[in-house]
């Protein structure tokens, strides 16, 4: 099974990805950040990206999509959201736009569960965009490609769960979802 989270900055996918850990062990295996490890290489991540930061986090996401019985914190999904605001805004060119595009293609198929995390009282890291315009116009294009993969289907089966309210009750969500794709699969 691979289930991801997917969100702008500042959403909870990573305190809901602890406490999946916490509740799951070692039944899944946890990809926990993709872009942090990049930033800290020396590449520009949020609205500062560019094209290497981009095909290095879409490799990332490449790289993570071979895992089986996996839970992320981040999936294709967020590739592209990010790579289509870069590209809009002229900071990565259409052959990184055109790489992202073909790897969502491919790899948004394998996806079982994607929990898209609404946003949540932002904070200040050093590492997240605490810009609100860019947090904005991300969050309208995840909400954008969201509806857009729930009635295009391309290649992806899967279940689009949002979670939002209070901690507990998006953990309660992921833990319903998840029996239930359990008990179907079998």
């Amino acid at each position: 099974m691979k289930v991801s989270f997917t969100g702008t900055g500042c959403s909870g996918k990573s305190t809901l990805l602890k406490l999946c850990q916490e509740k799951y062990g070692d039944k899944f295996e946890y990809v926990t950040e993709v872009t942090r490890p990049i930033a800290r290489k020396g590449l520009t991540i949020n609205e500062g990206g560019d094209n290497d930061t981009q095909r290095a986090i879409i490799d990332a996401h490449i790289h993570n999509n071979r895992l089986d019985d996996v839970i992320m914190d981040r999936c294709i999904i967020d590739g592209l959201v990010y790579t289509n605001w870069l590209y809009k805004e002229g900071k990565v060119d259409h052959h990184t736009h055109d790489y992202a595009y073909r790897a969502y293609i491919e790899l948004i198929k394998d996806l079982d569960i994607v929990f898209h995390t609404e946003p949540v009282a932002m904070v200040d890291d050093g590492e997240r965009s605490t810009n609100f315009r860019f947090q904005t116009e991300i969050y309208n294009l995840f909400r954008h490609q969201l509806e857009r993969l729930k009635y295009d289907r391309i290649n992806f089966t899967g279940k689009i769960v949002n979670l939002e309210g209070s901690v507990d009750k998006r953990f309660n969500d992921i833990i319903m979802t998840l029996q239930t794709y359990e008990c179907n699969a079998r």
